[in-house]
């Protein structure tokens, strides 16, 4: 069985996920579940766990402060659980840590679940933890962090103006760099849009997703089409044209 801990100050937040788990995901057993995050971090380093579903928003400790003070490396995984899609993650999705919605949805649980399967090593490597943590600071700061672009082979960090386009791949991503470099990550391009548009990034055609600031010249025509500084032409579609060029215009 794969052992997992809940720690959340909201007791029925516990006991729904609980039953969540129990119904959806039988290949987990939850083997501790904690309302005082100084109790749920006093039992993982008694006895560790393989998946941690950690809440963000708690008033004594933040998520971030338990995992700050669990220290690295974490030899378990974890997956974040918050009721507000705001402060914090933009910080998650940067550091290519998974986090969950309340409400739970079975199916995103299992999602979450079947990736942790599929990993070979169940930890969090001290370099993800260490960049989750300054972004949350940065976030704090109102300044864009670094983010993580996971493949097989590693995970780099590269700060969000460094990414000139992004290019939808099946489910994949091709991401384009200013060093020249294209990296292929296993994340939807929604994802990506999700997490760059505040950061002055715009999605001009269904299959990309453009740095404004990377923009060399706009070339008119039917629907037109971008050149960006690493000479790429990325199409725009015609729904998305004035928009587009409303965002050009002030950038």
């Amino acid at each position: 069985m794969i052992r997992s801990v809940i720690i959340d100050d909201e007791q029925p937040s516990i006991e729904t996920l609980r039953w969540k788990i129990e119904n959806y995901c039988p290949e987990l057993e939850v083997t501790g579940a904690f309302d005082n995050p100084t109790e749920g971090i006093r039992y993982l380093r008694e006895h560790g766990c393989d998946i941690l579903f950690l809440d963000i928003e708690m008033p004594r400790l933040s998520g971030f402060d338990v995992l700050e003070e669990l220290g690295t490396p974490l030899p378990f995984d974890v997956v974040f659980i918050t009721a507000y899609d705001n402060f914090g993650i933009q910080a998650v999705k940067f550091s290519a840590l998974d986090y969950l919605l309340k409400p739970v949805q079975n199916k995103e649980l299992k999602e979450a679940v079947d990736k942790h399967l599929q990993k070979s090593q169940r930890n969090v490597p001290p370099e993800q933890v260490e960049l989750l943590l300054n972004n949350v600071r940065a976030e704090r700061a109102g300044k864009p962090g670094r983010i993580a672009l996971a493949s097989k082979e590693s995970i780099e960090f590269v700060d969000p103006a460094e990414i000139v386009c992004c290019c939808s791949s099946s489910n994949y991503t091709e991401v384009y760099t200013t060093d020249g470099k294209k990296r292929v990550i296993s994340k939807t391009l929604k994802e990506f849009e999700d997490m760059l548009l505040p950061f002055h990034f715009f999605r001009p055609h269904h299959s990309h997703v453009i740095n404004l600031a990377r923009v060399r010249e706009y070339v008119r025509g039917d629907g037109g089409y971008l050149v960006m500084e690493n000479k790429m032409k990325i199409p725009v579609s015609k729904s998305r044209k004035e928009s587009l060029l409303q965002h050009l215009a002030l950038s």
